[in-house]
């Protein structure tokens, strides 16, 4: 048999080592529920750190969705906006400063249809497409508008095409008069 004794150990030293081991022991059952609590909290925190990166995704979806809608918008009033400068050219109208209108920079402009009024405001990024019509001060007599809704501007635009295709027929001499 061999011989199983301890190197160079004291006992006391063994028991010492024991105790400490003991008390060791003691110490992690005790930290083990906060190990537990900080473990749970940093899955939590990788969690809300993988929502919070989703939810930045969507936040810029949304924001490009919105830029997107924006720039459709922009656009089709800038159409219209050159429409508008077309007739305002062909039917002799007046732009004058949109004293209504805080943000600096607004116009209106302001043209006849059939005897009616008919206008429009001209954002800033537009004022372009009216340089060559004439522009009045916003006390001028051709800048008072006179109270008309936008359904009612869009009937008078209604009218006035009709009577203009009136009169084109006529002289094509299209008419079944």
């Amino acid at each position: 048999m061999t011989d199983q004794t301890a190197p160079d150990t004291e006992p006391t030293d063994l028991a010492i080592a024991l105790i400490e081991l003991r008390h060791a022991r003691a110490e992690v059952s005790r930290l083990t529920p906060f190990v537990a609590v900080a473990d749970g909290a940093s899955r939590a925190a990788e969690h809300w750190e993988r929502a919070a990166g989703k939810s930045s995704d969507l936040y810029a979806a949304a924001e490009n969705q919105r830029d997107d809608a924006r720039a459709e918008r922009d656009g089709a009033y800038r159409e219209r906006a050159h429409l508008v400068a077309h007739l305002a050219a062909a039917l002799g109208a007046v732009v004058a400063p949109a004293s209504d209108v805080e943000e600096p920079g607004w116009q209106i402009v302001y043209l006849k249809l059939g005897g009616h009024q008919a206008s429009w405001h001209i954002a800033p990024r537009d004022a372009d497409l009216f340089e060559p019509i004439e522009h009045v001060s916003v006390d001028d007599p051709r800048a008072q508008w006179d109270g008309h809704t936008t359904d009612q501007k869009y009937a008078r635009i209604r009218s006035h095409t009709r009577l203009i295709a009136m009169v084109d027929a006529d002289d094509r001499g299209d008419s079944d008069g």
